[in-house]
């Protein structure tokens, strides 16, 4: 029997929404029920559940609204013993759950010349399992129609679709299709900088022979495609960049992009931390930087946040001012005093509110000897413990972030003139 099948490739951002790999076949499982559901083949409607009053039947490939499923339903049961109450013209009626007559997702009439750089399998109708065992070459095919879906358990979503087209032995349907119209390149002119040796291609599809390996460096790019975010990915972002023999697309892992030069100073007044690249600030990979006032030569924002590429005495490295700033707040001092821990006490990584480490009620009643102080704005005094394992900070007497005030003015560039 039939089952609703997607392949391992669809946890990959798959080509309906423009493939970032080539197709994979792995272990298949069985998708999520879904509101709306496409037939198939012609389909019986009944007035009951028990599918004993018959009441017509409905055509193939058309999409129908689910308003109630069988309440013994689970996921492994794609069964005609199943049923689906659906929205007709003639009311709401009730259709088996058969895998053979109908799919999950929309048919979609549509009419366009679409073209295809790799081979693609024939399929005599949209699910995995129906190849037909032909192989067409790469080319421009006329598409009649489509049905997607979205495949996700929970994230973002991962897009099943099917395309049905024109062929020499009749209508058939191709699936996880890349085709050099669904690139949706956006001008820029910016740069990327690489950190690993990375892959280029004639267009931004993997799929395909790649052209040559772009070493570590600094590219500069004409054009980007930044494609929907795929689960623990974020968006991933295909780059074109201009080389000596042409344009190629990129998608590199760990890049840096729209680094902007400067000159200036970035002020560290509580010191900092260096990294090789922009990266997260509790990364354990970092230099310690030193108080002072060093020579800024470029920058990079991330968001609201801007980072510098300073020189030290020993080498070139990225520093946040702003963050350095959160971490080791101006106005310091060392204490010896012993603080009180209740259920009621947070420990933060560094005193701001945002950055808790241990929830209310982690601790017993106890107390610790602090070996710094800090006094914020809002007159609260944070204090520096060493813990089991690395550092926190305690606001005194269970203290709680205070109500929001105004949003301050846009915080003024970490580089000084």
């Amino acid at each position: 029997m039939k089952k609703w099948l997607m392949s391992g490739a669809a946890f990959l951002l798959l080509a309906s929404s423009a493939s970032i790999l080539a197709p994979v076949r792995a272990k298949a499982m069985v998708v999520n029920v879904p509101w709306d559901v496409t037939l198939i083949q012609e389909t019986i409607m009944y007035e009951d559940e028990a599918f004993t009053k018959p009441a017509g039947s409905l055509a193939p490939l058309q999409t129908v609204h689910i308003t109630k499923r069988d309440s013994q339903w689970s996921m492994a049961d794609n069964t005609e013993e199943k049923g689906y109450l659906i929205e007709t013209w003639q009311g709401e009626k009730w259709i088996k759950a058969d895998p053979e007559t109908l799919i999950p997702g929309k048919y979609k009439t549509e009419t366009a010349t679409i073209t295809l750089v790799d081979k693609q399998e024939l399929y005599d109708e949209p699910l995995q399992e129906a190849a037909s065992g032909t192989v067409i070459s790469p080319q421009q095919v006329t598409v009649t129609g489509t049905i997607e879906w979205d495949g996700a358990d929970f994230g973002p979503p991962r897009t099943i679709k099917f395309y049905r087209i024109q062929t020499w032995l009749g209508d058939k349907w191709i699936y996880d299709s890349f085709y050099k119209e669904a690139v949706q390149e956006k001008a820029v002119s910016t740069t990327v900088d690489l950190f690993q040796a990375t892959d280029s291609f004639e267009l931004p599809y993997t799929g395909l022979t790649k052209t040559g390996t772009l070493k570590t460096g600094r590219y500069p790019v004409t054009a980007v495609w930044e494609l929907p975010p795929t689960l623990g990915d974020g968006s991933p972002t295909w780059y074109k960049v201009s080389l000596p023999e042409g344009d190629r697309w990129i998608l590199p892992e760990g890049e840096l992009a729209g680094v902007r030069e400067t000159t200036g100073k970035a002020e560290l007044p509580t010191g900092g931390k260096g990294f090789a690249k922009p990266t997260y600030y509790d990364d354990e990979n970092y230099t310690e930087v030193a108080p002072g006032s060093y020579d800024a030569f470029e920058t990079w924002k991330d968001g609201e946040l801007e980072w510098v590429h300073i020189r030290t005495e020993s080498a070139a490295l990225w520093v946040n001012p702003g963050l350095a700033l959160k971490v080791r707040p101006a106005g310091i001092i060392p204490t010896d005093e012993e603080i009180p821990l209740t259920s009621r006490s947070a420990t933060y990584k560094y005193p701001d509110w945002s950055r808790i480490h241990n929830m209310k009620g982690f601790f017993a009643p106890q107390t610790v000897k602090a070996f710094e102080k800090w006094l914020s704005p809002e007159g609260i005094a944070w204090y520096h413990v060493h813990g089991t394992w690395d550092d926190w900070w305690i606001p005194e007497n269970d203290a709680e972030e205070p109500a929001k005030q105004p949003a301050e003015p846009e915080m003024n560039s970490a580089v000084s003139g």
